[in-house]
């Protein structure tokens, strides 16, 4: 995992928190499925964009230090540079489906307790 960010560069760190925050939020829903899922709905959204941004700035930066090199060599450091940004949307997909799957506990235990009839579904 160390290498995963020293690989994903500082972009990993906001994608990090975010998730984190989103994950938290989502294991509230499953354990009191009371909770407003527009919240996770909204974290998940910005984890998404955190994760993308990582990925964009490090694509920034990679073609940006690939056209000081020669022109023969900059192929196989642009394919690294990318394949170094993606460790950012990675991390911030594992952290979408745990939170994803979460939500989806919350939801089954809602609908079992017979909320789910009960629940306005604009406040959703």
């Amino acid at each position: 995992m160390q290498e995963a960010f020293r690989l994903g560069g500082w972009g990993m760190y906001p994608t990090l928190f975010v998730g984190v925050v989103l994950m938290i939020a989502a294991a509230r829903f499953a354990a009191d499925p009371r909770g407003r899922l527009h919240t996770i709905i909204a974290l998940g959204v910005l984890t998404s964009f955190v994760s993308c941004l990582g990925f964009v700035t490090g694509v920034i930066k990679t073609m940006l230090s690939a056209g000081d090199l020669e022109p023969s060599a900059p192929g196989h450091v642009v394919i690294i540079g990318v394949g170094e940004s993606l460790h950012n949307i990675g991390l911030g997909l594992c952290q979408l489906v745990i939170a994803t799957l979460l939500v989806v506990v919350g939801l089954s235990r809602r609908s079992r307790s017979g909320e789910a009839a009960a629940v306005d579904p604009h406040s959703a």
